[in-house]
């Protein structure tokens, strides 16, 4: 089963498989993937290529670990992100930062973490406890926000929402209005426009580029019709 699947360039399609593998296909070629690299010990059920001038991928894995790979090189990780306690599926890039990679841990962890992957080692930013499941991660290039998106929680007050922080990780607004957690989270290229998926089966737009420094507010229910073109989101394997 693929996973997981993250964009090079124009050609280059890197894919996570349940058995913890991680493959780069190109896409000009028929036949297998152009290079494998080092497998997880659990499903891949987070990766992302670093930007332009930058050859990392980083993948997360439902062995709690991150690892970044260097593609040119890739028989050996580059660096394995110990820190996370659950499943790391939200993890992305800063495009305007070199080396500087965000991640959100499961739900038995909670925790957004930012790293330095152009260091030697294992070297930590900034970190923040979000008291729920991070389910998502992107960078806003709008306002040079990250924005995460929520499910599960012991925090009722936290759940279910997608949230903007500065890149030192202080809040800015929490968005509500899902009835079940945010499976999975999109940033516009612009960076104006959040996209996220909910287990209530619904998609909800957020302009994130309008949002000041006090609490957002929920988007307005979306139309029946549109909510019914995507059943089977409340369906998840990632904890």
């Amino acid at each position: 089963r693929a996973s997981s699947l993250s964009w090079g360039g124009p050609h280059e399609l890197a894919a996570g498989f349940a058995g913890g593998a991680v493959a780069i296909f190109d896409v000009r070629r028929r036949g297998g993937a152009a290079c494998t690299l080092p497998a997880h010990r659990g499903e891949v059920c987070g990766l992302r290529f670093a930007p332009d001038g930058v050859a990392q991928l980083a993948s997360g894995s439902n062995d709690h670990t991150v690892r970044v790979c260097d593609v040119r090189s890739p028989r050996a990780a580059r660096l394995e992100l110990t820190a996370h306690s659950a499943a790391v599926k939200a993890l992305d890039f800063c495009p305007w930062r070199r080396h500087c990679l965000a991640t959100g841990g499961g739900t038995t962890d909670g925790s957004i973490r930012i790293w330095d992957t152009g260091a030697a080692a294992e070297r930590e930013l900034q970190s923040v406890a979000t008291g729920s499941q991070v389910s998502g991660v992107r960078w806003s290039v709008a306002r040079r926000e990250l924005v995460t998106s929520h499910g599960f929680s012991s925090m009722n007050s936290t759940s279910n929402s997608v949230r903007l922080w500065r890149p030192n990780l202080l809040p800015v607004a929490q968005l509500t209005g899902h009835r079940g957690r945010v499976l999975h989270l999109a940033v516009s290229p612009d960076g104006g426009t959040a996209l996220s998926a909910g287990s209530d089966e619904t998609l909800r737009f957020w302009k994130i580029s309008s949002i000041g420094g006090a609490g957002g507010q929920a988007s307005p229910p979306l139309p029946e019709a549109l909510s019914a073109r995507c059943p089977g989101l409340e369906l998840s394997r990632i904890r």
